[in-house]
């Protein structure tokens, strides 16, 4: 006779004794693993900043007249070639004028010069007076100051008719016109814009207290439109705005990153340099507003660890928790994982970024 609730009993516990062997088989979680590293490490805030031209000019007429020529709207002038002409007809026949002026002063000063060898012979056999010689020797003082003034506009005309040519100061793109051809100009009236597109800076406002952690020649990291880049910090103009409490930091950029007017991301130092300990992003496992790591057993299990985070830089994070430096913790794999399980490590990521088999 057959007991079904005895045969039960006896399933049951066989399948008791059998629950360790099961277990005992499970399969290792495969992981990839990264060392714990000691530096030193700086709490950074993160800013927005726009990308500038160092040399960013709105060129305007020098003299008078009516423009001939204007340079187009995205063309690239170098140094020293004109951006716009101006009309100089009439500066041409003032120089005419002027050289001719010199001319006539020149005949005056040697006529007098004559008329003084004369008298002064006369005055050597008294057939004159002396009066007479100072007023024409006095005569002959007022034409050479004459000639030196004559001179000066005759010069003046000749630099402005190098002006009418207005020509770039450096080398850039013209970014936008205000004249065109045919209108008249007056000295101070804007013709249009050059910007150096190969001088570039980055403009960020940070708070007042950036100052004590920042320092020109100092080098930050910058982001934006998926690029990333290191630039050193050019200047800082430590006088806050009475409102906003922010100072202007700029940074040198090289050109080929960014276009002028580009919206980036700065990380600036916001703390002084403390040792801490660091591990790879993502080693991190966020879990039930947890978060924490997982490190190894001398027998290849996972041990949950709960750390704290602090900013980090680049691909790694600062952390605080019961971690030593040369630890080695599970960057890949790490979301599957449970506390106690054990662990066969695939690869390994060094600190120069290479990985390697184990």
């Amino acid at each position: 006779m057959k007991y079904p609730g005895t045969i039960a009993l006896v399933l049951m516990a066989v399948g008791l004794a059998g629950g360790p062997a099961l277990g005992a088989t499970e399969t290792p979680a495969i992981v990839e693993v990264a060392e714990v590293t000691r530096g030193s490490d700086t709490a950074v805030m993160k800013l927005p900043g726009t990308v500038l031209s160092k040399q960013d000019a709105q060129i305007s007429a020098e003299v008078t007249g009516r423009l001939v020529w204007v340079a187009e709207v995205g063309e690239h002038i170098d140094a020293g070639e004109p951006l716009a002409i101006i009309d100089d007809h009439l500066l041409k026949l003032q120089l005419r004028n002027d050289s001719a002026e010199i001319e006539r002063i020149k005949a005056d000063i040697e006529y007098n010069q004559r008329q003084i060898a004369r008298l002064e012979r006369l005055a050597e056999q008294n057939n004159t007076s002396r009066s007479g010689l100072d007023e024409v020797q006095s005569r002959l003082q007022m034409l050479q100051q004459e000639h030196r003034i004559a001179e000066v506009a005759r010069d003046r005309t000749v630099y402005d008719l190098d002006r009418a040519r207005v020509r770039a100061p450096f080398s850039g793109v013209i970014a936008s016109r205000d004249a065109d051809i045919g209108e008249y100009t007056e000295p101070g009236d804007p013709l249009l814009r050059l910007v150096n597109t190969d001088s570039l800076e980055i403009s960020v406002n940070a708070p007042l207290r950036a100052a004590r952690f920042n320092q020109p020649g100092s080098e930050v990291r910058v982001e934006g439109d998926g690029q990333q880049v290191v630039a050193r910090i050019r200047a800082i103009v430590p006088v806050g705005d009475t409102l906003s409490r922010m100072m202007e930091v700029r940074l040198t950029l090289e050109p080929g990153y960014w276009q002028i007017g580009e919206a980036v991301t700065v990380e600036l130092p916001d703390s002084l340099p403390a040792d801490t300990l660091s591990v790879p992003r993502d080693a991190l496992v966020l879990r039930d507003q947890e978060v924490f790591v997982y490190t190894l057993s001398p027998d290849n299990t996972a041990v949950k660890v709960p750390v704290i985070t602090s900013p980090g830089r680049g691909t790694d994070i600062a952390i605080k928790g019961a971690l030593q430096p040369g630890a080695l913790v599970v960057v890949r794999g790490a979301e599957r994982l449970r506390d106690g399980q054990s662990v066969k490590i695939s690869s390994r990521r060094p600190s120069d970024g290479v990985d390697t088999a184990s």
